[in-house]
């Protein structure tokens, strides 16, 4: 199951934060906050072009999430707000369930504040309690060195390197990093 009980971090300002599990019925927040972060972070594969989820499949994506034994969608909230977002999924086939890959988001405003530290804080300690997850995965792109630089500072290791794997516009590319860590 999906889920993991509230924590409460402190920003590097001194201010509590919270992460918890995201919920279907927080499906309109969810999608508030996407919109919201599509148009502001240079490091995401979707543009604003292509986002136009609805409401009930946002619901039905965090239902997934909830109720999936790999899965788990989890929000970090300030002042009712979601600051960060980050969902992680397992293989759907009996021979790569026991590895999954997670995209991790953080509103501009709060970068730098450790929330995307306490976001990695949960899902680690969260995939070593899961008795399926033994290993997780993720893809990031080369050019985004601080959040590679957090990785390596959970132990994750570089598995490989696509190369021109984005294309942003005419004639400008980004590679993309593999990384992985072992949690059992």
């Amino acid at each position: 199951m999906g889920f993991i009980e509230p924590r409460s971090f402190i920003k590097k300002s001194g201010d509590s934060f919270t992460i918890r599990t995201a919920l279907p019925e927080d499906a309109e927040k969810v999608l508030s906050y996407s919109r919201k972060i599509i148009s502001e972070a240079p490091y995401l594969l979707t543009t604003e072009a292509e986002f136009n989820i609805t409401c009930e499949q946002e619901k039905q994506f965090l239902k997934q999430k909830y109720d999936g034994e790999g899965k788990l969608a989890i929000i970090a909230e300030y002042q009712s707000n979601i600051i960060g977002f980050l969902d992680f999924h397992n293989g759907h086939k009996e021979r790569i369930q026991h590895q999954g890959s997670f995209g991790m988001s953080v509103t501009d405003k709060y970068r730098k504040q450790g929330i995307g530290k306490a976001m990695l804080t949960v899902l680690l300690a969260w995939a070593k309690e899961n008795d399926v997850i033994e290993k997780v995965c993720l893809e990031v792109f080369a050019e985004n060195t601080e959040a590679i630089s957090l990785y390596k500072k959970f132990g994750f290791v570089e598995e490989g390197r696509k190369v021109k794997a984005i294309k942003v516009e005419a004639n400008k590319y980004y590679d993309l990093i593999s990384m992985a860590l072992f949690t059992k």
